[in-house]
């Protein structure tokens, strides 16, 4: 198979040595494999664990001097893409992204390429800014020129659809139709969940985005059997069963790109309700900058994802992103050198040269036998999906003494809040205190959209609002201290902060995609005294932040600062 990359074989071989990324023994077997199997030598080295696309490409873009964007991680506007003909955007492999002003940015999967970048170039009035990006992310974005997918998912809907009676041969070609529709939408508008839920005259069909639901479309009540039959077809599970919940998991593949979908279903007083999670890896490659991790942040985790044994917990509500930070740090760890074992409920992503295993309480493998007979195969780092019973919160705790890095979650809201849980599992406290690294604390927040930011002063009725909740003169001597504002800052008024106008990008909302704010206990060495004396969480926090932890909050009000964020949204979280 041919190449899709924008330089040679030759020069991919000489980059990936120089960086050290493979050997000349690596390089051999793959480019063996790679002949045998009638594949690109890069796909060979992504399958097997070497490097990852997008690091790939962004390695690239450093030698050829033209930075890559993901063309994937954003919303692609019509009116953008309407800059360049379809035709002409085929013909060059280039597709615009971005307009700043009059300067169009254009994404290349062959950038140095003279002849495509003068067709872009006469097709367009403007000056072209050139970025680089992949061969599949162009694909999976040139798909927007083809249709519009919300107008071919009403075109499905205005069409007369059979009724069933959940007979798999009754289940027509349109119900097919719509759930690939229904699915390439959401992935379109890079939705986290698809709600399909049952009202009494009706169907209506969910997106979450950026945290939010919102309507999609109606169906009419007639089709819900058909739509949830057909995917329970898509997940293995039994469509004769209504009356018990079932979870199963499928694949669907928008051009080469698959795609992973968790499945939940359960009954509801109108009829089954369904609820299908988007599985992207993109979660799993993102660095803990992409996570939200600051500065501070970051070089306290650089110091603690060193430590060859000992405990790294992430806690959080449900949906606070703990998986995606867990598996972040999980692919940082992930090198020849360690062997990584998981036990999961259920395995969220895929990740190469990890032994992933899933729980299975039928057969009675739970957390702590599972974990119990992941010890036995001389595992460096064991990842479990979550501590939740007292059991496997000893098995895990005695692991990490024993010469293991465990991470794992945990369900407390702070930080703090995490060594008294693992006590009141009845762990022993001086285990606790000898075992556990660090805590990450999350919550997600939305971020402003960048096309429309704007800053602004808070005003009197602002300052009276945050003054009733805390007391501003204290909250700023903080910051001042952990430096998070200049100690020439003598009141909040002074101090500049940010929000969106709502525009086209962000369909008025003025926030696009989310990130997270952290907080980061480390285990120090009067945290872990107040360990073992058992103190309560609250005085674990306050000796944590005396030691120089920036909590949640403060974090947030750093990145609202920053305009990563708007202050409402630092007080949504901090609220909850």
């Amino acid at each position: 198979m041919n190449s899709k990359l924008p330089i040679s074989k030759e020069e991919l071989k000489e980059l990936l040595f120089k960086s050290k990324i493979v050997g000349e023994k690596d390089w051999i077997s793959a480019q063996d494999n790679a002949h045998r199997r009638r594949r690109s030598i890069e796909e060979i080295l992504i399958e097997r664990g070497f490097i990852n696309l997008q690091y790939l490409y962004e390695i690239i873009g450093d030698k050829i001097n033209v930075p890559y964007v993901n063309l994937r991680k954003r919303k692609l506007d019509q009116e953008i893409l309407a800059e360049l003909d379809e035709k002409i955007v085929r013909e060059a492999k280039a597709i615009p992204f971005d307009l700043n002003g009059q300067v169009l940015k254009v994404a290349f999967v062959y950038p140095k390429d003279k002849k495509r970048l003068a067709l872009i170039k006469e097709a367009s009035r403007r000056k072209i800014e050139v970025f680089l990006t992949s061969y599949k992310n162009f694909v999976y974005a040139s798909r927007l020129y083809r249709k519009d997918i919300q107008e071919e998912l009403n075109k499905i809907l205005n069409e007369k659809l059979a009724k069933t009676d959940n007979q798999i041969a009754e289940i027509e070609m349109p119900v097919i139709k719509i759930i690939d529709a229904i699915l390439e939408a959401a992935m379109f508008e890079q939705a986290s969940d698809i709600h399909i839920e049952a009202l009494p005259d009706s169907v209506v069909v969910r997106f979450r985005i950026d945290g939010d639901l919102s309507d999609r479309v109606e169906l009419p009540s007639s089709i819900h059997d058909a739509l949830v039959a057909r995917i329970k077809i898509l997940s293995n599970l039994r469509i004769d069963e209504h009356r018990v919940p079932q979870d199963g998991r499928f694949s669907f593949k928008i051009e080469d790109e698959e795609e992973s979908v968790r499945v939940s279903v359960i009954p509801a007083f109108y009829g089954e309700k369904v609820v299908m999670r988007l599985m992207t890896d993109d979660a799993q490659n993102m660095s803990l900058e992409d996570l939200g991790f600051l500065e501070h942040n970051i070089k306290i985790m650089q110091r603690q994802i060193k430590k060859p044994f000992g405990m790294i917990l992430v806690v959080g509500p449900t949906g606070s992103g703990k998986t995606t930070t867990l598996y972040s740090i999980l692919n940082i760890l992930n090198t020849e050198e360690v062997n990584i074992s998981t036990i999961e409920d259920p395995i969220e992503y895929g990740i190469n040269r990890v032994n992933q295993t899933q729980l299975n309480l039928k057969a009675g493998y739970d957390f702590a036998t599972g974990l119990r007979a992941l010890l036995r195969q001389d595992p460096d780092i064991i990842m479990i999906g979550e501590i939740r019973d007292n059991e496997t919160a000893q098995i895990a705790v005695r692991a990490g003494l024993t010469g293991h890095l465990v991470l794992s979650t945990l369900h407390t809201n702070n930080a703090s809040g995490a060594p008294p849980r693992l006590l009141d599992m009845e762990v022993e406290p001086f285990l606790v205190a000898s075992t556990l690294n660090v805590v990450i604390a999350q919550r997600l927040v939305r971020k402003i959209c960048l096309n429309c930011i704007e800053s602004y002063s808070l005003n009197k009725e602002n300052l009276a609002s945050l003054a009733k909740e805390f007391n501003l003169e204290e909250m700023l001597e903080r910051f001042q201290k952990l430096k998070i504002v200049e100690h020439g800052a003598k009141s909040f008024s002074e101090l500049t902060f940010y929000r969106g106008k709502g525009c086209s990008r962000c369909n008025g909302a003025g926030y696009s995609k989310r990130i997270g704010v952290l907080e980061i206990l480390e285990n120090t060495e009067k945290v872990r005294e107040m360990i073992v004396a058992n103190a309560s969480s609250t005085d674990l926090e306050k000796q944590a932040m005396a030691d120089g932890m920036v909590n949640i909050f403060e974090d947030g009000m750093q990145k609202a600062l920053l305009g990563i964020t708007t202050i409402e949204e630092v007080l949504r979280i901090k609220r909850e």
